[in-house]
């Protein structure tokens, strides 16, 4: 199975944000209470038009034959608003490969994200250290994480 990654275009921006609102459902939203679940969904509603905005977020899609499996998004330079992979590729190193490209991309020293309790796992084992204890905001729970890349590279030389 080869997997390419490249800057997604305006057209694949539907199905990506779909794949992330499918990712959320499956793997987020279960681990929110009640009103963590519905300020889960306003939020990442809201920011849909942001991800569609290229003078906001950077996106890279990750994709199998054509399909989209997976794709990260950032702003502010280093700020990863979005990494969803569809469940039956978690696994084959394509989240960990998506960072890896969004950091060359960037061209960011710190990268940043408030990661979900579930991919928390995921977070630490490619280099990111929470930077407080697990936060809650209207119910969505999240840890605060960065990743400094110049260290990151001098651990794995």
């Amino acid at each position: 199975m080869e997997f390419r990654f490249e800057k997604a275009n305006p057209e694949d921006l539907d199905v990506i944000l779909k794949l992330g609102e499918s990712s959320n459902e499956e793997h987020v939203v279960p681990l929110l209470s009640a009103d963590g679940k519905k300020a889960f969904r306003i939020a990442f509603t809201a920011d849909i038009n942001n991800v569609k905005d290229a003078h906001i977020y950077s996106v890279i899609k990750a994709t199998v034959d054509d399909e989209i499996i997976g794709y990260v998004a950032w702003r502010d330079e280093s700020y990863i608003g979005h990494l969803y992979v569809k469940t039956e590729y978690h696994g084959f190193g394509v989240a960990r490969r998506l960072v890896e490209e969004m950091k060359a991309a960037s061209g960011a020293a710190l990268v940043r994200v408030k990661a979900s309790i579930y991919a928390l796992g995921f977070y630490k084992k490619v280099g990111f250290a929470p930077i407080s204890d697990e936060l809650s905001i209207n119910g969505i729970r999240y840890v605060p994480m960065v990743l400094d890349v110049e260290q990151n590279k001098e651990q794995r030389i």
